[in-house]
């Protein structure tokens, strides 16, 4: 909790220098109550047993906006009762603080941010929607970045920096990790729609458990085609070093391409990236993913197919093969009344095992604006396993809530 108070002290006093500054200041104190039951509170394939959990969330939005420095805070104090103790009653928290200081116009900045959340202990499998606590850590990443913004030409643009992340988990089987990154970002305009780029990122880990470093290059294009519409291509290499002795030279990519209709917005994406994994350093995620949104009077539907194969780094080795797709909904009864609904199916192919996982995830609400900025809402997941040889993956969850907010 110290990191969040530390953001927070932060942001205050970059609001003074606003003030100061006859910046624009808003702030906006909020209350959520929520009532919920579900029937297997400690998701369990035997033995399940359900609980009501009452939560009470005061919360706080802040923005700042100077001609020099920017900020934003949003904070959430979460107290959460489990009627029947089969949980602890516990205190969460929710951090996103960000600000970025213009100290030498237009050439030298600063961004500082401190991001502060509940996560998923498993970084190939987010289990957030089923549960408040089970699989999960609460996660601090604190990051400070000074970087020049460079124009050495009319066409050309450079920004190159330094990046200090320091990412803390609060459970014992994550790990807490320090990276120190530089990065050099160019892009060289050749005309209005066509820009090459190249990008090369340095990356020193200390951890826990194993120390890396990590050189990325990478080159290609980006060409907007018509209005709203385009695409871009970036292929290069990875060079991971560890402490311990292992050595992995891997190609990676970039690309994608995004075309916009009248009302309908299609954007397919393709690469290699490096997650963050409670777990481990980082986890390599080579995917292919897609999303076609369509525009309605009232409302929108959306489809988003995916595709990823999961490395462990350190070992080369294919932890996870998932497929999945997700159809969303939303439409707006009246001005007053609204709802939405998800589906989501996902295929987890885990070859160490020698076996799979099969989830489906229901999200379903409805929210009706009872005054201004006092909200009414309920909500409905339901989400099924089923694997035919983890047994522990082999389980059902049911979770009906009702909120109601207030924004002041």
């Amino acid at each position: 909790m110290a990191n969040v108070l530390r953001a927070s002290a932060i942001l205050i006093i970059f609001s003074s220098v606003n003030i100061a500054q006859a910046a624009e200041f808003e702030a906006h104190p909020s209350l959520a109550v929520s009532e919920e039951f579900t029937d297997n509170v400690l998701e369990s394939n035997v033995n399940r047993v359900s609980d009501f959990i009452t939560r009470v969330q005061p919360g706080l939005a802040m923005t700042y906006n100077a001609p020099m420095l920017t900020g934003d805070l949003t904070y959430v104090f979460d107290y959460r009762n489990y009627a029947k103790n089969n949980h602890d009653d516990e205190i969460a928290h929710a951090l996103s603080a960000k600000a970025n200081l213009n100290a030498v116009k237009d050439l030298l900045f600063l961004e500082v941010s401190d991001e502060y959340q509940r996560v998923s202990l498993d970084a190939t499998r987010d289990t957030t929607k089923e549960s408040l606590f089970v699989n999960q850590s609460d996660r601090n990443i604190v990051t400070a970045s000074p970087y020049f913004i460079l124009h050495p030409s009319q066409r050309m643009l450079i920004k190159t920096g330094y990046k200090f992340m320091d990412t803390r988990y609060f459970k014992s089987v994550a790990i807490d990790k320090t990276n120190h990154i530089g990065y050099l970002d160019m892009a060289y305009e050749l005309s209005k729609r066509f820009n090459l780029t190249a990008n090369y990122t340095f990356t020193r880990e200390t951890a826990d458990v194993d120390n890396y470093r990590q050189h990325q290059a990478l080159g290609g294009f980006r060409y907007e085609y018509s209005d709203q519409s385009f695409l871009f291509a970036q292929a290069g290499n990875a060079w991971t070093r560890y402490d311990s002795g292992q050595h992995l030279n891997k190609l990676i990519w970039n690309a994608g391409i995004t075309q916009v209709f009248n009302t309908v917005t299609c954007t397919v994406t393709t690469g290699v990236r490096y997650d963050e994994d409670p777990l481990r350093n980082i986890m390599q995620e080579t995917f292919v993913s897609g999303i076609i949104t369509q525009k309605l009077n009232r409302g929108s539907l959306s489809f988003s197919p995916g595709y990823s194969e999961y490395v462990l780094t350190k070992t080369n080795y294919l932890q996870t093969k998932k497929y999945g797709a997700t159809v969303n909904g939303q439409y707006d009864f009246t001005a007053s009344f609204s709802g939405r609904l998800g589906v989501t199916a996902e295929r987890y192919q885990q070859p160490q095992l020698g076996s799979y996982t099969r989830r489906v995830i229901v999200d379903s609400g409805l929210s009706y604006l009872l005054a201004r900025q006092l909200s009414l809402s309920l909500n409905y997941i339901y989400v099924d396993y089923y694997s035919p040889e983890i047994v522990t993956d082999n389980r059902h969850i049911n979770r009906a809530i009702i909120v109601i907010s207030k924004t002041f």
